[in-house]
């Protein structure tokens, strides 16, 4: 996979992420005409909280032909064994066909009084027991600001990385450098039935994007 890229490069497999801030947005959803290939979902955040949305959502990405993902909004001051069962809870049994376990670390993620020194060994934590628990390598989205911060182990990047970056060319966070990126946020610009979305590349072709789903 490409380690850099710009917003001009030849992609072919493109998708959107949503929550319940896109609203009833899935049913305007039509792989016919919008050409996008994969969604994702927001499912939970922190030790108790569900998504409004994912419970129409996720069934319904799958049954209108996109591959579907959901991920966890994660806070740095909420226990990382109960942030996953709550995950876990919610999401049920991943399919060989959705996206492995996704874990949204932002700006956000780092709550008030935090101990820093925490941040990382508890994200690790959550990170390889969401792994060991479904069998599958979890992505991690975040931003350059957040992950040069915060995430500077390099057990970090054997995690597969999708990036939020909204410039023409795509920088990387330091401990990603040298190996790569999985999905790029490109934009906050994507329009569907006038709702303005997240637009998501995937860092390949449709037979890598297939081969990704099959192996993380």
């Amino acid at each position: 996979m490409n380690t850099t890229a710009t917003a001009s490069d030849n992609f072919s497999v493109f998708g959107i992420d949503i929550s319940r801030y896109q609203g009833d947005e899935i049913n305007f959803l039509n792989k016919q005409i919008d050409k996008l290939t994969f969604i994702i979902c927001k499912a939970t955040e922190g030790i108790t909280y569900t998504d409004s949305s994912f419970k129409t959502n996720w069934p319904a990405i799958q049954a209108k032909g996109y591959v579907r993902g959901a991920y966890h909004f994660y806070h740095c001051n909420d226990d990382p064994t109960k942030q996953v069962a709550n995950y876990l809870s919610v999401m049920g049994t991943f399919l060989d066909t959705d996206f492995p376990p996704i874990v949204d670390f932002e700006e956000t993620s780092i709550d008030m009084g935090v101990d820093k020194a925490s941040i990382q060994p508890n994200l690790l934590q959550f990170l390889s027991l969401l792994a060991q628990k479904t069998g599958r390598k979890p992505l991690i989205y975040t931003d350059n600001n957040t992950a040069n911060a915060y995430l500077t182990d390099p057990a970090f990047a054997e995690y597969n990385l999708w990036i939020a970056d909204y410039n023409n060319t795509l920088t990387l966070p330091k401990v990603w450098q040298s190996k790569s990126w999985t999905i790029w946020q490109q934009s906050q610009s994507y329009k569907l039935n006038g709702q303005l979305n997240d637009y998501d590349i995937f860092n390949g072709d449709s037979n890598a994007f297939s081969n990704f789903i099959q192996s993380s």
